[in-house]
Parts: structure tokens; sequence; C-alpha cells
């Protein structure tokens, strides 16, 4: 083995055990963060806090992997210096964002009214927003 080999071997083997001791600290971060967070919420808020999580963990995916994909056609069509490409790709990006909002808001308001109305099991004091808010958006949903 030449010495280059054996030294990127031994930054290999480095950097595994560093993420793996990174994987392990998040890992007791989130078990121990999660064990408070249930006991300051209670079980309903508790779950309530994680529903509305994963649903933003759902959209903020989408998001990314959208804006990734849109600059990758359009840093594509720059570096190939065609202007009237890259207005083609500009415009179509921008189109399927735009489809793609309103069918997340038409899906939303459909399906995700009646799953909240009639599957999910959520007390009926937690579905009003508390005195003194004045955000009617969600006051028709009861």
């Amino acid at each position: 083995m030449s010495a280059l080999s054996q030294q990127n071997n031994k930054r290999i083997a480095k950097n595994t055990l560093l993420l793996y001791f990174r994987m392990l600290f998040s890992m007791g971060i989130g078990l121990f963060t999660s064990r408070i967070v249930l006991e300051s919420l209670g079980i309903e808020d508790y779950g309530i806090y994680n529903l509305v999580g994963g649903i933003v963990t759902i959209f903020a995916f989408l998001n990314s992997a959208m804006i990734a994909t849109s600059q990758r056609f359009i840093s594509y069509e720059l570096g190939k210096g065609n202007l009237h490409k890259l207005k083609d790709v500009f415009c179509t990006t921008l189109t399927i964002h735009i489809a793609i909002a309103f069918i997340i808001v038409v899906l939303s308001e459909v399906i995700g009214v009646w799953f909240l109305n009639t599957k999910l099991n959520i007390p009926s004091d937690r579905m009003m927003l508390p005195i003194g808010h004045s955000n009617y958006l969600y006051s028709y949903l009861l």
C-alpha cells in the first residue's frame, strides 16, 4: 500500500468514527428532548405537535426537492448560454411550482379538512384557538 492510500484510509476511518459519534449524540439529544416535551405538553398535545411537525417536514422536503430540481435545470441552461431555452425552463418551472401549490391547497382543503373532522381523534377543546387570538382561518373547521 502506498503512503497516500494509507493516509486516505485513516482519514476515512476517522470520519466514520466522528459521524457515528455525531449520530449517537444527536440521537441522545433527541430522546432526551422528546421526553421533556412529552412531559410538558401531555399526551394529546404531544400527538398534535408530532402531527403538525410531520406535515411541516413533508412540505419542507417537497419544497427543497422542487428548489433543487429547478436550480439544476436553470443552471444547466445558464451554462449552455441559450437565453431562449433559459426563459422556457424558467417559465416551465414557475408554472410547475404554481400548479403544485394549487394542488396542495386544494387537497389540503378537501382531504385535510375531511381527515381532520372524521379520522383524527383530537379533543374539541384543542380545535379552537385560545380566546384573544384573531385568526378566523380555522373557525370553519368546527
